[in-house]
């Protein structure tokens, strides 16, 4: 990140107080997310939206104030409506058109898993894909918030705000293991071709979503899927530690729970340290262990 974004985001951090007290954000006594930088561009976009419900469409051309807390740097405020159409964004090429067919480089639907994020049961969530950087051409991750917003005209609207390269939350490995573990109890195994679908939002970063049956076989791994349909319980990383045995041991017994471990990231053989939340999920008579986990070097 570049010095004139990350003295922004310290900024806005700075006034979460503030935002807070405008959004409804309880960001500033207990924030559920471990770095200044998430806190700050949500604490932003529950403003934007809480200015947007109080006051309405006129303080749209304010969001596009070059330098004002809405856009600076690599910040801004992009605004849809919740059939696709770009309201506001610094791209002009964007603006004013619907988007909704708007895809990335993995073919993941950018402008639907907004919408989606948005308009879910918290009216509110975060959206990972990849996109290019202001003036290039080469897409990075990114990562974005957005929020619903109802004008005083009863028009709603997606509000929203993105970072690159974000640093992986727990909060986002929670949201993630929680949100295929309801698809797994919702559809069964149903569910494991979604759950392995690169263009799918349970794969971001280098994050992904594993499911292990009780007995220690790998049911799904989309970043490693050459181990599915293996039995892991005797595997041990490299400081001897029965890791699988350990994660389903945690969500059997206590529902959902974190492990530490060494594991591979994507794409690499040497491994690396692993923060990972597992849960139990159940479908019929059926059992499984669903985790996701950050890697901490």
């Amino acid at each position: 990140m570049d010095k004139i974004l990350l003295g922004f985001c310290l900024v806005i951090f700075s006034a979460a107080n503030t935002f807070a007290q405008e959004a409804g954000d309880a960001a500033g006594s207990s924030p559920i997310y471990q770095y200044e930088e998430t806190q700050a561009l949500a604490s932003l976009v529950k403003a934007a939206a809480n200015l947007i419900e109080t006051k309405g469409e006129a303080v749209f051309p304010g969001f596009k104030e070059e330098g004002s807390r809405w856009r600076h740097g690599d910040i801004y405020i992009f605004i849809l409506d919740t059939k696709g159409n770009m309201i506001l964004h610094p791209d002009p090429v964007l603006e004013g058109a619907n988007q909704i067919g708007l895809k990335d480089v993995n073919n993941r639907p950018i402008i639907k898993g907004l919408i989606d994020a948005a308009t879910g049961a918290k009216k509110e969530g975060w959206f990972h894909y990849q996109w290019p950087e202001p003036g290039s051409f080469f897409p990075l991750w990114k990562s974005s918030f957005v929020k619903q917003a109802v004008s005083p005209s009863g028009k709603k609207y997606v509000v929203g705000s993105g970072v690159y390269n974000m640093k992986m939350e727990k909060q986002f490995i929670v949201e993630v293991v929680d949100s295929a573990a309801a698809l797994i109890e919702k559809e069964g195994k149903q569910a494991f071709p979604k759950i392995r679908d690169k263009a799918g939002a349970f794969m971001f970063l280098d994050t992904y979503v594993f499911v292990d049956s009780p007995d220690g076989v790998e049911l799904v791994n989309g970043a490693f899927p050459n181990i599915e349909g293996r039995n892991l319980i005797g595997y041990k990383d490299s400081t001897e530690k029965y890791l699988v045995r350990d994660y389903i041991n945690t969500a059997l017994n206590n529902g959902a729970g974190w492990v530490d471990y060494l594991w591979p990231k994507p794409g690499q053989t040497e491994p690396s340290k692993k923060h990972t939340y597992v849960r139990k999920a159940k479908y019929g008579e059926e059992t499984f262990i669903v985790g996701s986990g950050a890697y901490l070097d």
